[in-house]
């Protein structure tokens, strides 16, 4: 005898992309003419999220489940093995204030029924498993360095000239060495600049020094005619 109408009543389809949460409905209807207490369970407790797992179906009435498959690398070829189970049961009116927990630890077991459901994993027909890798694309000719066309003249082949590291080389000396060029012929104007007012000061200072001179003779002169006079 079932006191639940259960639907879908044999496997609960999961539909990808299962990068993010997918989620599947169990409907279950009261279909008995007394009060029915239900729990959800699943053999992989840490996969899903079921809400509500447990409750009190009135007369009549029907409550939606949503069993929520939580993100995983989908891969087509392992086995699946994932089940639930809806256990169902009359509802003791004695016991209608008990704690559900409570009723479903003192419960008689052969007065619960048992309905089983596998699950089923699918993915749209325009999507790819997430663990399947993308080939990469072949790399392009056009990458690679083509090789210049040899030129004939007057019958004879010759190869295009390619430029070598060491004329690189070559023209980075010659740079330097212009460069340190320029750099010392600055250096000779500026040392002849700096000539020219050393020169220019020395001339300017000679006649400062040639009168001072004369000043000291005239005061040695003058100091020794005024001891032999006095």
């Amino acid at each position: 005898m079932s006191l639940l109408q259960i639907n879908p009543d044999l496997h609960l389809l999961f539909r990808g992309p299962f990068n993010e949460v997918v989620t599947s409905v169990l409907t279950l209807k009261n279909i008995s003419d007394s009060k029915v207490c239900f729990k959800v369970k699943t053999t992989a407790p840490r996969r899903y999220c079921v809400r509500p797992n447990s409750g009190i179906i009135e007369v009549g009435q029907t409550v939606e489940v949503s069993i929520m498959l939580q993100p995983f690398q989908y891969d087509p070829n392992e086995k699946n093995n994932h089940k639930f189970m809806v256990q169902s049961m009359i509802l003791d009116p004695s016991k209608a204030d008990v704690p559900l927990d409570d009723v479903w630890k003192g419960a008689d077991s052969s007065q619960i029924i048992d309905k089983r459901l596998r699950c089923q994993f699918e993915l749209p027909s325009n999507a790819a498993p997430a663990d399947t890798a993308t080939p990469a694309a072949p790399s392009s000719p056009a990458a690679s360095p083509k090789a210049e066309a040899p030129v004939a003249v007057n019958n004879r082949t010759f190869l295009p000239e390619k430029p070598t590291p060491a004329t690189s080389t070559n023209n980075s000396t010659n740079d330097r060495m212009e460069a340190l060029v320029r750099e010392n012929a600055n250096l000779k104007k500026r040392v002849a600049e700096i000539s020219s007012q050393r020169t220019a000061v020395q001339q300017q200072a000679q006649p400062v020094y040639h009168n001072a001179a004369y000043y000291i003779v005239f005061v040695i002169v003058g100091w020794l005619i005024a001891k032999f006079v006095i």
